[in-house]
């Protein structure tokens, strides 16, 4: 087969695709609040924040808030307990733009100061440089060592890492705080991060950042986390009222591969965004690699036979919903109670 076959073979794949019907997400039961286990994990959730505070002594503690669940549950729980942390938020340029002000509104309520970090360089920049945010953390690691010509890397743990994590707690040191505390769960594919949690505890020294951080939510389910929300009236991002599924960088392809991809959702919740990933910064070229298993160089081959990135984005913009053809069925952080 000559490459000119094979970008015309490439093309037709492409464009054979209809968009992928997904079957009605099973309705959830009513959260409850906390009960039997769930209740333990928040005695425990609550030990961990006084453990972080007297880390600190008369020192600061900051919070890590991206105007989550997970992040607000945390909020909320700290400040039952009577503690007053600073509120870090990290304009990483990829928030929904509800999310500033929410974020204000949550440290207005508890009377919070809050501060706002910002990461040293565009993420268009920092995917170049790294690698594109595709894909779970191992997963995207081992892709890129068993695809060195694909003309792209992938790298979604440094993504987080400098244009969210590092300019947070950079922002924790300046402003005089010695312990962090995220709403971090843990993640299925994390295992390394599950590992460290099995042999150090929830709260671990980083020497790299010079901080304590501290995971009070480490163990707690989806369930957990809504029943909490719903006894104590924690409002909802305005974007999930509009169908989003998680708060916080809304370019983050870590789960693109499930049913609930994320890119999905941003074409469906704020469109103009997801045409300046796809089309105006690539990432559509990138997806379309991946999905095909096939090079970078290729893959903008076809979509020369296709007319352009754009226009393939403006009539079959459902071809970028997922990194698989077939995808996985959608995960959920626990489902026990």
């Amino acid at each position: 087969m000559s490459y000119a076959e094979h970008l015309e073979q490439l093309a037709g794949r492409i464009l054979e695709e209809d968009e992928v019907k997904l079957a009605p997400a099973l309705a959830r039961p009513a959260p409850q609040g906390l009960k039997g286990p769930g209740l333990e994990r928040f005695d425990r959730a609550c030990r961990i924040v006084e453990q972080a505070f007297k880390i600190a002594g008369k020192g600061k503690v900051a919070l890590a808030f991206s105007g989550g669940s997970d992040s607000y549950a945390l909020l909320a729980l700290t400040a039952e307990a009577g503690f007053k942390p600073t509120i870090v938020w990290t304009n990483t340029g990829m928030e929904y733009i509800e999310t500033l002000a929410f974020v204000g509104q949550a440290a207005k309520r508890y009377r919070l100061e809050l501060k706002i970090a910002r990461p040293s360089r565009l993420p268009l920049d920092q995917w170049r440089l790294t690698g594109w945010p595709f894909l779970g953390k191992m997963a995207a690691r081992t892709w890129t060592k068993h695809h060195p010509g694909a003309g792209f890397r992938l790298n979604v743990s440094e993504c987080c890492r400098e244009l969210k994590i590092r300019p947070a707690r950079r922002l924790c040191l300046n402003l005089g705080a010695t312990v962090q505390l995220t709403g971090q769960r843990g993640q299925i594919d994390d295992q390394a991060r599950g590992l460290r949690e099995h042999l150090d505890g929830a709260v671990v020294y980083q020497k790299r950042d010079k901080l304590w951080i501290a995971n009070p939510l480490t163990g707690w389910t989806d369930n957990d986390v809504a029943g909490f929300s719903a006894s104590r009236g924690l409002p909802e991002h305005p974007a999930k009222l509009r169908g989003a599924r998680t708060i916080g960088c809304v370019y983050c392809g870590g789960g693109c591969q499930f049913e609930n991809s994320g890119i999905r959702i941003l074409r469906q919740t704020w469109p103009a965004a997801w045409r300046r990933f796809i089309v105006e910064w690539g990432a559509g070229a990138v997806i379309l690699a991946l999905k095909y298993q096939d090079t970078l160089d290729d893959v903008l081959g076809a979509l020369r036979n296709l007319g352009g990135l754009g226009k393939l984005a403006d009539e079959r913009p459902w071809a970028f919903d997922f990194t698989r053809r077939t995808p996985l069925r959608g995960y959920a952080k626990g489902a026990r109670t």
